[in-house]
Formats: C-alpha cells, sequence, structure tokens
C-alpha cells in the first residue's frame, strides 16, 4: 500500500465487526433505502430492533468502517458497499449449477459444438472431444452474473462477463483488491503446460511459441493471465480497426471466438529484453505489432 494511505484498523477487527447478523441488517437497510442519509430511529425501526441502546451498540460497531454518522443520520461507506455487493453477488450465499449449453460455435480442432458448463462458480467453455480445446476458456463467475437472463441470453452475459474483467486486468486493475497489477510477457513452455490462472483470467491451450502476459497485483499478489494476442484483440485500437477494414467487428465476438483470430506467427525479435512481433493476417492484408515484455507496444506495421 502506499505510504500516502495508512492502515487504520486490523482486517480481522474490520470482519469481526461484521459478525452479528443485526449489524448485517444494518448495513442491508442502510443499502436498500431510497433515501441517501437514515436517522436513526427510521433506522433501528427498518431493523427490527426495540431497544435503542441495544441498536446504539451495534450501530457504534460499524460506525467508521462500514458506516458514516452524519448531522441527518447514517450512510453506508465505500466498504459498506461493497460488503453489500458482495452479498448480493451469491458468492457467499448461493450455489448454483446449469445445464450444460450447447453454443453455436465449432471447436477449431475437432469441429464439434462448443459447451458452456457451469458448476462451482466455474464457467468451464470447450468441446467434448479436445483435451485442451484450443477456443476454451474457464473463469470463475458469481451466480449474479446470470441473474435476470433467459438460458438463450446466457452466453452473451458470460462473454460480456468475460472481457470487463479481463479488460479490467488488462488495464491494470486487480480484480480482486483493485490494486496495481504488473504486466510481464513471457513466452508459453510446453513442459509447464499445467500452469493456470489462479483467478478469472483465460486458461486457453496454447501452442509452444505462444505468448501469455503475468498481471501481477502489487497490493494482494494474486496472479492473472492473458494470452497476448488476445489483450492485442481487445484493447488495441489498430488491432480492431484493422480487422474491421476487413469487415471482421472484434467487439461484436463472442471472446472465445477470439482464437480464430489468432496471429499467423509470432516471432521473437530480442530475447533480452524480450521484444516479439506478432502478426495478424486476413486474406493479403498483414498486421504487424511489435511488444515489449511489458507489453508496451514498440512499432505498429501494416
Amino acid at each position: 500500500m502506499s505510504d500516502q494511505f495508512v492502515q487504520q484498523i486490523e482486517p480481522e477487527e474490520a470482519f469481526a465487526a461484521l459478525s452479528d447478523e443485526t449489524r448485517l441488517r444494518i448495513l442491508q437497510v442502510l443499502w436498500k433505502s431510497d433515501v441517501q442519509t437514515v436517522p436513526f430511529s427510521e433506522l433501528r425501526r427498518a431493523v427490527g430492533m426495540r431497544d435503542p441502546g441495544q441498536f446504539n451498540y451495534h450501530l457504534d460497531k460499524l460506525i467508521g468502517q462500514f458506516v458514516i454518522k452524519t448531522d441527518g443520520g447514517y450512510r453506508l461507506t465505500q466498504a459498506g458497499k461493497h460488503v453489500n455487493g458482495a452479498i448480493a453477488s451469491g458468492m457467499y450465499t448461493a450455489h448454483e449449477t446449469l445445464d450444460p449449453i450447447v453454443l453455436n460455435h465449432l471447436c477449431q480442432n475437432s469441429g464439434e459444438p462448443l459447451t458452456l458448463r457451469y458448476e462451482n462458480e466455474t464457467v468451464r467453455i470447450g468441446c467434448d472431444s479436445c483435451s485442451s480445446c484450443p477456443s476454451g476458456w474457464e473463469a470463475p463467475i458469481p451466480p449474479a452474473v446470470f441473474t435476470g437472463y433467459d438460458r438463450d441470453e446466457i452466453p452473451e452475459a458470460v462473454s460480456q462477463y468475460f472481457r470487463t474483467k479481463v479488460q479490467q486486468v488488462i488495464n491494470g486493475f486487480c480484480p480482486f483488491c483493485n490494486g496495481q497489477m504488473k504486466p510481464t510477457v513471457e513466452l508459453f513452455d510446453t513442459m509447464d503446460g499445467d500452469r493456470s490462472s489462479e483467478n478469472e483470467s483465460e486458461n486457453p491451450s496454447r501452442r509452444p511459441l505462444d505468448p501469455v502476459i503475468l498481471f501481477d497485483c502489487q497490493q494482494c499478489g494474486t496472479q492473472s493471465q492473458v494470452a497476448l494476442n488476445h489483450a492485442l484483440l481487445l484493447t488495441d485500437p489498430l488491432v480492431a480497426s484493422f480487422y474491421c477494414e476487413n469487415e471482421i467487428i472484434v467487439q461484436e465476438r463472442f471472446i472465445w471466438e477470439l482464437s480464430e483470430l489468432s496471429p499467423v506467427r509470432v516471432n521473437i525479435e530480442s530475447q533480452s529484453p524480450l521484444q516479439l512481433n506478432v502478426t495478424f493476417r486476413v486474406e493479403d492484408s498483414i498486421l504487424s505489432v511489435v511488444v515489449d515484455e511489458t507489453f508496451d507496444i514498440i512499432d505498429i506495421d501494416t
């Protein structure tokens, strides 16, 4: 954590303040209130506690970290909002599974339809034939992501969720703590083929020279990984423009279709420091992108 910020309370103390159901009800009442600031008496009635002294005891345990006291009453801090958001996501309370959904997309290797499966809070996309499907994706997704969607709308919702979370990582923010994530480009090693992300980034199979970007959180230590070609397709406007000029709209593709737009080759221009030339091709059109080990783009050539 930056020296500009001082930790005012230990994590154990903060979470201990949430150990009573009355305190959780207080947070949820403030969360659902139609007004930003709720007076003491109104808050007590909504929580359903008759004894003002007992209610005040529990409320005091939340003030500072989860609740702010003002002249007009009480409102949530950002931490209080995040607690309610975590509860609403179903991450701690729901356990859901979905019947497999056969997608309207085919595996590049086997030609069989891809299937979306959800269990143990994880979405897995792949075909039934390949041990390592080149179009495969695997990532944890909280149950709330599926709320309100019909079954035929779930693939689109999952794709957009994947895009959002991968984009967050590429933009440098940890999906867990929002801390700074620093990228390092590495070449995938076939001898280390079981290496996988510890959280919600993708984990498709890769050819031996397929590069990945490892994102390390400087705050909580989480590591995420994203295929370099997917990162370029999702974030670089010139790469997206190249495909658009060839009548391929990257933004309209399901995220598991990005493997169909994989580069035709990846050349190592320099080992130390690492520099890679990633070449995309559509018919006779070619785009070459040179990136360094920190995912900075050195050069683009069409």
